[in-house]
Parts: structure tokens; sequence; C-alpha cells
């Protein structure tokens, strides 16, 4: 009968064992995928929208645009590219040439786009819109 116990007994302890490397194995997994998770979200990831050139009023405006999103976004912000062209588009167009050539124009344009892009696609992941190239001449295109 001892020897009979013993079996178990060693059985047991290897069960538990394998039972222990098991789970230290997923939560090891689970951490990995938590931090990997965190870092995409802290890494910044650009799109860049191709030059917008709008005529109105006697002015033109042509401008490119890049938006900052975490990396964890940037598949959807590709994806949203077309959408996004279409809101900065709209944004130059509503755009008053005078008070965006003033001081504290442009950032103002970009907090507006900003609003606009988050409106119209019902989302926060654009985090900021800015301005990269801005012309306004008189006259139409």
């Amino acid at each position: 009968m001892p020897s009979t116990r013993s079996a178990r007994d060693k059985q047991l302890m290897q069960l538990i064992g394998i039972v222990l490397v098991i789970l230290a194995l997923g939560f090891t997994a689970a951490w990995f995928y938590l931090q990997h998770r965190e870092r995409l979200n802290s890494e910044i990831a650009y799109l860049t929208i191709p030059e917008v050139a709008i005529s109105r009023d006697g002015h033109s405006i042509r401008a490119s645009f890049a938006l900052r999103t975490s990396a964890a976004d940037a598949e959807w912000a590709a994806a949203s590219k077309p959408a996004l062209e279409q809101v900065m588009t709209k944004g130059l167009m509503d755009a008053d040439p005078q008070r965006t050539l003033a001081p504290g124009g442009l950032p103002g344009l970009e907090k507006t786009l900003l609003a606009a892009s988050r409106a119209a696609l019902r989302t926060d992941k654009v985090k900021e819109v800015l301005v990269t190239d801005f012309l306004v001449s008189e006259g139409d295109l």
C-alpha cells in the first residue's frame, strides 16, 4: 500500500506543478499583451491628408494636413481617410481667410477641424489636426 500512496502523491504533485506552470505562462502572456496595448495607445501616429484646395468668394485656399492618432488607431485612420478629406475640404470652405491669417487664426482653424472631424466620424480617435501647409490667395484657382 505505501507504494501506491506515494505514486498517487507523486502524480498529484506533478499535476499541481503542471497547473502552476500553465497559470504562470497564462499570466505572463496576459501581462505582455496588456503592455503591448498600452504601448500602442501611447505611441503617436500621423495620417497625412494631401493638398486640399478650394475656391470661393474671390479667394482660394490651399492646405495640407496631418492628423495625429494613437498607433492603435492608425489603421482606422487610414481606412477613414476619404471621409477625413471631405471634412478638411468642408472646413476650408467654411473658413474665413482674413480670420485665418490673423494671429491665432491657424490654431483656431485646427481646433475647428478637430471638432468637425470628431463630430463627422462620431469618434475621438483623432487627437489633433495640424495644418502643415497653408496658402491663401486672392482670385479663384
